[in-house]
């Protein structure tokens, strides 16, 4: 139960995020939040990670019946498995997909708004439910790595859930 409750807060945090940057910068606007570095911005992505797929008319289309599997897969692993820190990182990247999936459902787009410059290079501008998707993603690689004896055990029997 506290990580359905947790991911209802990241998401309600990402989407609140994202309605007072829509509300805030409604025209080709920023807000310097760090001078030549870090910036609040708006842009629509209408594709995925570096916009991919933004260009193909079908993109926001095929990426919202994958960020809706992808979502399911998630809360069923985060609600099945029975480690607290592989639950942790999966319920991060749970609510990742479902803050761009409202997204793209409500508004054909994803909300981008965070935005860093190192130099003459920008980094892709990204949003809350990015950071999850990439932290949770991040978290359950490493767990996963740390614990090589567990995961033979899961090809002697055992299963992953256990």
């Amino acid at each position: 139960m506290v990580w359905i409750i947790i991911i209802v807060l990241l998401v309600g945090a990402d989407q609140l995020l994202k309605q007072l940057v829509m509300s805030a910068l409604t025209g080709p606007s920023t807000i310097t939040v760090i001078d030549n570095f870090f910036f609040i911005v708006h842009r629509r992505n209408t594709g995925a990670a570096w916009s991919f797929l933004a260009d193909a008319s079908w993109g926001i289309i095929v990426l919202s019946i994958l960020s809706g599997v992808a979502s399911l897969v998630l809360l069923v692993l985060t609600l099945r498995l029975k480690k607290a820190r592989y639950q942790a990182a999966l319920a991060l990247m749970t609510a990742g997909a479902i803050g761009n999936l409202i997204d793209r459902v409500r508004y054909g787009s994803v909300t981008d708004y965070l935005d860093f410059h190192f130099g003459s290079y920008i980094f892709p501008t990204f949003n809350l439910a990015d950071m999850c998707l990439v932290c949770g993603t991040i978290l359950l690689s490493w767990f996963v790595l740390r614990e090589p004896d567990q995961n033979k055990k899961v090809g002697s029997g055992q299963t992953f859930l256990s």
